[in-house]
């Protein structure tokens, strides 16, 4: 209930109102901490012994770890940061991993799942409504939509099945809560698997040491647009005439598999100095970077998902909606386990964990 709820103060409320048995948050916050640090302890048992270097995931490291909802078709996997706060440090990285699986959406002709039954999902192309997660287009006419709304959509394609494992730390600390992840999740038995990420260097690094050979790498959709957005206001001014066409133009090439045209434009924009100027190289060393995982018309051929909406509303929706409520400060060891806590329950794995912990006990 401490996980569920916004505060340890509303969850004893919430208990009392149940059982008609006054309890106080403090009683709540210590239950809390007995459960969750058994919960954290038995997730770092598991990553401590996971191999973290390139290929080692693929040699049978999964044999004394349970498997967590395996995904035997088409793995998505995305990681992102965000920040807390911590006491007397103020805020702090943490690190998330968002692993899902993509699947195609049954045909229009068949009933649609009553929303009660319908899991939650995820458009395959990230796109939120406000901080929950992105809405399907239903009852969209054709030719109704805006440009705008195409160009990111990927109808028909979803993400379910969505488990989470956020730690604070640097990288290296991150590195081995990643992994264990990915073996629980069976990322590497998957006959697909794609990655979708911005344009974080530490993310790549990662994925490139972590992840099967056999992934494909795509970059956020979302962020690349706001690069080109970038530089079109940098070469014309922002919000003007000429920086909106051009910005329309290379979206829609972008879209369609139109790479070199869009590098071609990139680096016939304008000349400008100073601030502006810099902003247009750094874009056309992004482009030029991130090639390979810009080939969105190939990516929406082959089924793949192109934004990275599950982590960044998993950021949202599993830990700042309890870990970023105004006023709220947390201790470095209060942190962890509650990061430990919230990555489980989102993950629909909590009631399989304090079994597992009853067994053990």
């Amino acid at each position: 209930m401490g996980t569920t709820q916004p505060s340890f103060e509303i969850a004893a409320q919430t208990v009392s109102g149940f059982t008609g048995v006054w309890i106080s948050d403090s009683t709540v916050w210590r239950h809390h901490e007995e459960v969750t640090e058994k919960i954290q302890e038995q997730l770092l048992a598991e990553e401590e012994r996971t191999p973290c270097w390139p290929g080692e995931l693929e040699q049978g490291a999964n044999a004394w770890i349970v498997a967590r909802k395996p995904i035997a078709e088409h793995a998505s996997v995305s990681i992102d940061g965000l920040t807390v706060l911590i006491r007397e440090e103020g805020y702090r990285e943490v690190k998330m991993v968002a692993v899902s699986e993509a699947v195609l959406s049954p045909p229009q002709s068949e009933p649609p799942v009553s929303d009660e039954k319908q899991e939650e999902v995820f458009t395959a192309a990230g796109a939120t409504n406000g901080d929950g997660p992105a809405k399907e287009h239903q009852g969209q006419k054709p030719g109704a939509a805006s440009t705008d709304e195409i160009h990111g959509r990927q109808d028909g394609l979803k993400l379910k099945g969505h488990s989470y494992r956020a730690v604070l730390g640097e990288k290296e600390t991150f590195r081995s809560a990643l992994a264990g992840e990915l073996t629980r999740r069976r990322v590497a038995d998957a006959v697909k698997l794609t990655t979708v990420n911005d344009g974080a260097e530490w993310i790549w690094d990662l994925v490139q040491h972590l992840l099967p050979a056999e992934r494909v790498e795509v970059l956020d959709w979302s962020h690349a647009v706001q690069n080109l957005a970038k530089a079109s206001n940098a070469a014309w001014g922002e919000g003007s005439p000429e920086a909106k066409e051009w910005l329309a133009q290379r979206k829609a090439e972008l879209w369609n598999g139109q790479l070199f045209e869009v590098r071609v434009a990139l680096a016939e924009l304008p000349r400008r100095r100073k601030e502006r100027g810099k902003a247009i190289r750094q874009v056309q060393g992004y482009f030029v970077e991130h090639a390979k995982r810009l080939e969105y018309a190939r990516f929406r051929a082959e089924g793949r998902p192109i934004g990275s909406g599950s982590v960044e509303s998993g950021g949202k929706n599993v830990v700042a909606w309890r870990m970023k409520r105004g006023g709220q400060s947390w201790s470095r060891p209060a942190a962890t386990r509650m990061l430990a806590a919230l990555g489980e329950v989102h993950s629909g794995r909590w009631d399989e964990d304090c079994k597992r912990l009853a067994k053990a006990a």
